[in-house]
């Protein structure tokens, strides 16, 4: 489908040859890169939703009295938020989940208590389970035996965008650092100020934000799964895929995704994402910002990060290795397999990590190449694996 362009956020040329070829791809796409020194309002470029994500340094954000989030269900958010209280509807659909938990499927389970554990107190419910709802998303139907749970689980679809707020009491400026996310559109600007950089991408054609303006790491759950399924990962997401009922998967709400999310080289699939995409839609692009892991004081112990690249599905024996370092900006292009390996990243997905859409290939590295091509030996048996020849045909 198109050509692996590794550069660095801050050189000129590389950037703007990423630059180019995601506008080409997306014409209702702008790309740009903002230094922030001392204070400046954030705005929309051209009246569409832009997201803006910091790769390096720290600074503040002002938020006033009012000001609602679905930030909280990592770090508690500071004390001026006040948990909104629970829609009696979506409180009878935890109410009949909790109670018929015993029913719900073991593989289920998982992203199912992910959910519940949201859920503070009898009238409070705190956080966004997008996510966990992607997850469920993938798993076969029923997800539970008993029909009232089954049926409460996918009414969840229906509430999860209009819950889990909280409103701040009182304005003032709170901290932003690497790896948090800031969204403005074409009613909304934002104040910052502080020393730090950030990549923006500008929907042109979509006036208004569908999130909360400010995702910010340290108060975002880790939810296991991609390429970090452990039970202890660091993988939190600003902006997750949303869809407004199971199967509605085509195209979704969003335009964008971005997972931050350590990557350890044992847990890590080679994949790739189909140049026809199995619902239909738009082609899924994939991005990688770079990030520092000293940002989150993860232990990396001592690796380097690299990339590890198969640009044509049809000869696994040809591939790329290419070393990262934070700063680093990389376009994967529709139909190209990749692993990253042991790096910090922000994944950023366009239009986002559409469900269904993602293929494993470490069995067929192993197999086609006789093992002479590098492959993640601990994951030859992923579930949704099928021969490449099967799948080019």
């Amino acid at each position: 489908m198109g050509q692996v362009l590794i550069g660095h956020v801050e050189d000129q040329a590389s950037f703007q040859a990423i630059r180019q070829a995601l506008e080409m791809e997306r014409p209702y796409l702008r790309v740009s890169r903002m230094e922030i020194h001392g204070q400046t309002e954030l705005t929309s470029e051209r009246g569409g939703m832009r997201v803006f994500w910091i790769y390096r340094g720290r600074g503040e954000v002002f938020l006033p009295a009012g000001y609602r989030t679905q930030e909280g269900d990592g770090q508690k958010l500071p004390a001026e938020y006040q948990p909104e209280p629970l829609l009696p509807a979506f409180a009878q659909l935890l109410r009949q989940i909790q109670s018929g938990l015993s029913t719900i499927r073991p593989e289920a389970q998982i992203p199912v208590r992910a959910i519940l554990s949201r859920w503070k107190a009898e009238d409070t419910f705190v956080g966004d389970i997008g996510g966990e709802l992607w997850k469920l998303e993938h798993l076969p139907r029923p997800w539970a035996e008993d029909p009232q749970t089954e049926a409460a689980l996918a009414e969840l679809f229906g509430h999860y965008r209009s819950v889990g707020y909280s409103t701040k009491q009182s304005s003032s400026w709170e901290p932003i650092m690497e790896g948090d996310q800031l969204v403005v559109d074409s009613q909304q600007s934002l104040w910052v100020r502080g020393q730090f950089a950030c990549l923006s991408m500008e929907h042109t054609q979509r006036p208004l934000s569908h999130v909360s303006a400010v995702r910010r790491l340290r108060y975002l759950a880790d939810t296991a799964g991609g390429c970090n399924p452990d039970f202890d990962p660091f993988r939190r997401l600003p902006l997750t895929w949303y869809m407004n009922a199971p199967g509605d998967a085509d195209e979704g709400i969003n335009w964008v995704n971005s997972h931050v999310v350590n990557i350890p080289r044992e847990t890590s699939p080679s994949h790739f994402h189909p140049s026809r995409p199995i619902r239909g839609g738009q082609l899924q692009t994939e991005m990688y910002l770079v990030l520092d892991p000293d940002s989150y004081r993860l232990n990396t112990s001592g690796r380097t990060p690299f990339l590890i690249v198969f640009p044509e599905l049809r000869n696994l024996r040809r591939y790329e290795q290419h070393q990262l370092a934070p700063g680093k900006l990389v376009y994967i292009p529709p139909g190209t397999g990749h692993r990253g390996l042991d790096v910090f990243v922000n994944v950023l997905t366009l239009p986002g990590f559409k469900p269904h859409n993602e293929y494993y290939i470490d069995r067929d590295i192993r197999d086609l190449t006789s093992g002479a091509s590098p492959y993640n030996q601990t994951l030859l048996e992923a579930k949704n694996y099928q021969r490449i020849e099967d799948l080019l045909a």
